[in-house]
Formats: C-alpha cells, sequence, structure tokens
C-alpha cells in the first residue's frame, strides 16, 4: 500500500499560491539582476578606459626605450620608422640615398631660404635619427 502523504492545516498557508512572490522576494530579484548586469557594464567600462591609459604609457616607454636603443632588431624591420619615412624613404635604405633626401628637404625648409626655424630643427632631429638606424641595420 502507498503511504499517503497528509498536510497538516499549519503547512497550507505557507504553499499557497498567492504568497509568493512578495515584495521582499522581488527586490531580492531586481538586486541580483541589476548586480549581475550594471557589475559587469562597469567593469568592462573601466577596463577600456584603464586599457587605453595603459597603451598611452606603453608606447611613452617604448618611445624612451627607442632612444636608447642604437639598432632595430629585426621584427621591428618590418615597419619604417617615423624619421625614416620623413624624408619619404623605406627600410632598407643606403646612407646615400638618405643624405639626397635630406639635402633636398632642406633646401625647402632652412631658416635662411625662408622656412620655418622649428620644423627644419625637427628635420636635423630625424636625419640624425635616421643615420643611426641605418648605420646601425648595416653595420
Amino acid at each position: 500500500m502507498p503511504a499517503e502523504i497528509t498536510l497538516s492545516a499549519s503547512l497550507i498557508p505557507l504553499l499557497a499560491a498567492d504568497s509568493w512572490p512578495n515584495s521582499l522576494d522581488s527586490l531580492a530579484v531586481a538586486i541580483f539582476v541589476a548586480v549581475a548586469v550594471v557589475a559587469p557594464a562597469m567593469g568592462y567600462a573601466f577596463m577600456v578606459l584603464d586599457f587605453r591609459a595603459y597603451l598611452r604609457s606603453l608606447r611613452r616607454a617604448l618611445v624612451r626605450v627607442a632612444y636608447y636603443v642604437p639598432e632595430l632588431p629585426p621584427w621591428a624591420q618590418l615597419e619604417t620608422p617615423r624619421c625614416v619615412a620623413a624624408f619619404g624613404l623605406r627600410l632598407p635604405c643606403s646612407e646615400e640615398e638618405l643624405k639626397r633626401a635630406y639635402l633636398s628637404k632642406v633646401k625647402k625648409l632652412h631658416p635662411d631660404r625662408g622656412g620655418d626655424r622649428r620644423r627644419f630643427m625637427m628635420l636635423q632631429g630625424h636625419f640624425e635619427a635616421a643615420q643611426a638606424i641605418i648605420q646601425g641595420s648595416t653595420g
């Protein structure tokens, strides 16, 4: 014979359909959903902001290191450095090509010929950096 389950009269009000969900349960669900949706969204936003700051600091560090490294490693030679590209050249190029490009730019930018002094000084810096890179990669 199967055992019969009897419910006591005190349990019936607890199982009534209109007692759940009440306002406390609705509040708990709303808080859970807010935490489950808002917290990851805020985390993602902060991560994006922090990652951009990280990339900026990485770029500053790489620029500092680039001034102390006399030659380019092979993996970095795939891209033309900015100082070489300022003369319209691409790596690999010779020192003679660099000097020809430099002289043609100097004729246009020299302050004695009506050029801007600041741009001329930038060209000088680019020339020295490009010369160091080309000498380091060939020598």
